[in-house]
């Protein structure tokens, strides 16, 4: 069997995308993958091994290994690219596409996704019950994200905990804010998130670690909407039920 190294040294987000295409692309070839990343998010990230044996995380970095963030495979040209092919379609989920693409070539395996809605996460590890089992009207991804500033990022959520409140709606966020109900209250991880995913009706997600992997086709087709926020063009529409804003301010209806 053949054996690649490979790391991603970059943040909880990149490393699930970097996961998604190994764990995939370890199926369809007869490959085994060795992936070095920061050990602290391997107690997030190793549940979604479960079912799996073609790829370890590792502790260590291996010399000469592949780098499979993005940012290290000319990004821009990445970006320009995905718009010329697909047009109003392009975004990160087209992004990361073009990106398996680059690595399997690089790597010399076939790539295991084609298209667009491949990139949709589907480790059965995800269709498991969630240890807090309650349900929700909405899902607040309102974790920080690492790369990309936020315009008054601080405001928009309070703004939006605001209007769900007056709405009368329940909703459980991702960072604690004052005595609202939160995933940190009940220690979920991000995999134990996407769980909970399947019990909410709507999310409204900051494109950051939290959001990657409930974008995953258990908790898709039992949403109302799927609400992904990010000011930049680096976020994500899988269909009907997704709409990207790049201000909560865009939302006009809960």
């Amino acid at each position: 069997m053949k054996i690649i190294n490979c790391h991603n040294t970059y943040h909880l987000g990149d490393c699930i995308q970097s996961l998604h295409f190994l764990l995939n692309a370890s199926e369809q070839n007869n490959v085994m993958f060795n992936f070095f990343c920061n050990p602290i998010y391997h107690n997030q990230l190793e549940g979604l091994l479960d079912g799996y044996d073609g790829v370890q995380l590792s502790n260590e970095p291996f010399p000469g290994s592949f780098d499979l963030w993005i940012g290290a495979h000319d990004y821009g040209g990445i970006c320009r690219q995905s718009d010329e092919i697909y047009g109003d379609e392009s975004d990160q989920g087209t992004y990361f596409l073009l990106l398996c693409k680059k690595l399997s070539d690089l790597m010399e395996i076939k790539c295991p996704f084609s298209i667009k809605k491949d990139m949709v996460y589907n480790q059965p590890a995800l269709n498991k019950e969630c240890v807090h089992d309650e349900k929700y009207d909405y899902l607040f991804i309102n974790s920080y994200n690492t790369s990309v500033p936020f315009p008054d990022f601080e405001q928009e959520c309070s703004d939006m905990i605001e209007r769900l409140t007056a709405s009368g709606k329940s909703f459980i966020t991702t960072r604690k804010i004052d005595e609202y109900p939160c995933t940190l209250d009940y220690n979920l991880s991000v995999i134990e998130i996407a769980r909970l995913a399947k019990n909410v009706k709507n999310i409204i997600g900051v494109n950051t670690g939290p959001l990657h992997l409930c974008m995953n086709k258990w908790v898709i087709p039992k949403l109302e909407q799927f609400i992904t926020w990010c000011p930049t063009p680096e976020n994500f529409n899988y269909g009907n039920k997704f709409f990207p804003v790049k201000s909560l301010s865009e939302v006009d209806k809960l």
